[in-house]
């Protein structure tokens, strides 16, 4: 009896600098991947992942650059599932605010993110580096079958 190879998982990867002109440089990549995979703009997960990666890489730029003049950006595209990673060089693994914060400045970024997740039946979360100097912020999401 023949064993089935197992799925293979296609990747795409973008390294950006971590500055504001990054976040649309992303959006755009991420846009054609999508559609190079058959994700186009009307498939229901484009608008979601659209906005996650804007998020988690509007959060790099805000909150990471100082120590990680770099962040990587990786789809994983398995059989079922989608993997979106924005890796960072900042230690901080940030955790989802009930509350923004007093100063207005925001705070709602991190919770949209595992709101969007949950909504599409997805999970996400923060990954610490091994060696403790980074973190890589993980958002899985089921593709549908």
């Amino acid at each position: 009896m023949a064993v089935a190879d197992p799925p293979q998982t296609v990747r795409y990867r973008l390294s950006l600098a971590t500055v504001p002109a990054s976040v649309p440089e992303a959006r755009r990549g991420v846009r054609a991947e999508l559609a190079a995979r058959g994700l186009d703009a009307d498939h229901p997960l484009t608008d979601t992942v659209l906005l996650v990666v804007s998020e988690l890489v509007t959060n790099a730029v805000r909150h990471a650059a100082p120590r990680s003049p770099r962040t990587t950006l990786q789809l994983d595209f398995g059989e079922r599932e989608l993997t979106v990673r924005v890796h960072d060089r900042h230690p901080h693994c940030p955790q989802r605010r009930e509350v923004p914060h007093e100063d207005g400045s925001g705070g709602w970024g991190l919770a949209l993110v595992h709101e969007l997740a949950a909504l599409a039946g997805g999970a996400a979360e923060a990954v610490a580096d091994e060696d403790g100097g980074g973190k890589t912020m993980l958002v899985r999401l089921p593709l549908e079958c």
